[in-house]
């Protein structure tokens, strides 16, 4: 009998208290706050309250609050009935931590939230307003009665997902304003879960990199484009002119080699990748070797298929990064480097006897590799 009485208890009071809880799934970021509406009662407008959460992610910090048209107050610990409520009245005193109240208010419950409450009455537990998981509450002032509930959380360990869960919440009435008499009118166990997901800036505290990334593209910029500066017609009077070209680009490899990229920044990865264009244009610039006598290019046969493969690669390369630059100089320096290449290819290629299986197959891929830059990029 008794386990039965239990039961029918429990059932009264979740019709009352909201029946099942309510799961709501939600993301917050930094200036990106969420904000939810709630009805503690249908038949009145003004007994809605407005739920916000605000994430702070320079203190690592999230928010929640609960804003009404009428003075609200919660319990911040679970409190047993019989602990703090004598002859219907709440005494603040009675509280397991300081709430703050003007002297000689009184807070007396409603008959309508008495009648709400299951019996035995002096068994009942008022509810803590909010619980959480992945957060630590912040001590602060409580009052008993406030215009708005606040409490802010700090977040463990950095996490992206946490939990809070807002359980009871109380409206209050202002009966006597010079005696400070209240009456606690209406309350409902809110049993909503939300499950926030906490949208991080993957640059955040990343200025120093971000500009020490920025600062090295350019400098990577200035060296190729005075190394191809050195070189205007792209041509070498001779051979011992092409080996100086090949040590002096050989330095410049070394000052300016490439960078891992991939950051979960993107200001970070954009300065990388455009760092690691120019140190790719550095490592395939070139030149031909122009006879002054005869005004013809000496080149080497049969095809050189390593020189090919790396051209064409650089056209991807280049291509690819074009395709992501925001960059409008950037993106016509690509372009002007892809047909610079293709035009020193064009002679090459030409004059070249092209016979083996694996000559061929360089030659196509050059092939594919400068056709698709000629229908992807223009200046």
């Amino acid at each position: 009998m008794r386990r039965f009485l239990l039961s029918v208890a429990a059932l009264l009071l979740a019709l009352f208290w909201g029946q099942a809880q309510t799961v709501r799934s939600i993301a917050v970021s930094d200036g990106e706050s969420y904000t939810d509406h709630i009805s503690l009662a249908e038949d009145s407008r003004d007994m809605d309250v407005m739920v916000k959460f605000i994430f702070d992610e320079k203190k690592n910090t999230l928010t929640v609050s609960v804003l009404s048209y009428r003075s609200l107050f919660v319990f911040r610990e679970a409190v047993p009935y019989r602990g703090v409520v004598r002859c219907h009245r709440l005494h603040p005193d009675r509280l397991p931590y300081v709430a703050q109240a003007e002297e000689g208010s009184s807070f007396t419950l409603s008959k309508e939230l008495r009648k709400s409450l299951p019996r035995p009455h002096r068994k009942y537990v008022f509810n803590r307003w909010v619980e959480c998981d992945g957060l630590q509450s912040i001590p602060m002032e409580y009052k008993m009665v406030n215009d708005y509930i606040e409490q802010t959380f700090d977040i463990l360990s950095k996490r992206t997902t946490v939990s809070v869960t807002l359980r009871d919440l109380y409206i209050l009435e202002c009966k006597n304003k010079k005696s400070g008499s209240y009456e606690i009118l209406k309350g409902k166990d809110l049993d909503t879960q939300y499950l926030i997901r906490i949208v991080r800036n993957p640059c955040l505290d990343l200025d120093k990199e971000i500009a020490a990334a920025r600062q090295m593209a350019d400098e990577a910029k200035q060296a190729f484009e005075g190394l191809r500066a050195s070189y205007p017609g792209g041509t070498v009077p001779s051979q011992e002119a092409l080996n100086l070209l090949i040590k002096t680009r050989q330095v410049l490899q070394t000052q300016f080699p490439p960078r891992k990229g991939g950051a979960l920044c993107s200001d970070l990865r954009d300065a990388t990748d455009r760092y690691n264009g120019y140190a790719d244009s550095i490592a395939t610039f070139t030149c031909k070797v122009v006879s002054p006598d005869e005004g013809v290019i000496a080149e080497a046969r049969p095809l050189d298929v390593k020189m090919v493969y790396s051209q064409a690669r650089q056209l991807d390369k280049s291509v690819a990064r074009w395709l992501v630059s925001k960059d409008e100089l950037e993106r016509h320096d690509l372009v002007t480097q892809c047909e610079e290449i293709i035009e020193d290819m064009a002679p090459v290629l030409k004059r070249a006897t092209v016979t083996t299986a694996e000559e061929k197959k360089a030659l196509t891929v050059y092939r594919q590799a400068e056709e698709y830059f000629r229908k992807t990029c223009k200046k």
